[in-house]
């Protein structure tokens, strides 16, 4: 009973094997069918496929043409050395003269300020000088 009870199943087994196969067989008839039928079909979908190459070849073409203008253009780095080269020797003059000129107002600063001072004592001189003649005269 046992060995017929694997016989049945391996008899089973073979019949779902043979089945699948047909299946698959009668499947890839049908799809070879379809496939004659619809030859202007694949006409059409090989005429895209060959638009969509061309677009490609176009697409890197473009591409390379981008990398080889990309290769000959400034970057960002090499025009920023070359603005802190032409800008560097202009902002050093500039603050050479910044420097210069801040000297020369302290300097003028300075010199106004002694000039006050000694403006302050020519005119206390004169005031003291009116106020001894005054003072001369009242006791005359």
């Amino acid at each position: 009973m046992r060995l017929l009870s694997k016989g049945l199943e391996t008899f089973g087994k073979a019949i779902l094997i043979t089945t699948g196969v047909v299946f698959g067989l009668f499947r890839g008839l049908r799809a070879l069918e379809v496939s004659v039928e619809n030859k202007a079909e694949f006409g059409l979908i090989k005429a895209r496929i060959d638009a969509l190459d061309l677009a490609v070849a176009r697409l890197g073409q473009q591409t390379s043409e981008f990398h080889s203008r990309m290769d000959n253009s400034v970057t960002r780095e090499q025009l920023s050395q070359a603005l802190e080269r032409a800008f560097g020797r202009l902002e050093t003059d500039v603050d050479a003269r910044l420097d210069r000129q801040t000297r020369a107002v302290e300097a003028l600063r300075l010199m106004v300020g002694q000039t006050d001072e000694l403006l302050q004592k020519v005119l206390d001189g004169l005031e003291s000088i009116r106020n001894d003649e005054d003072l001369a005269e009242t006791t005359r």
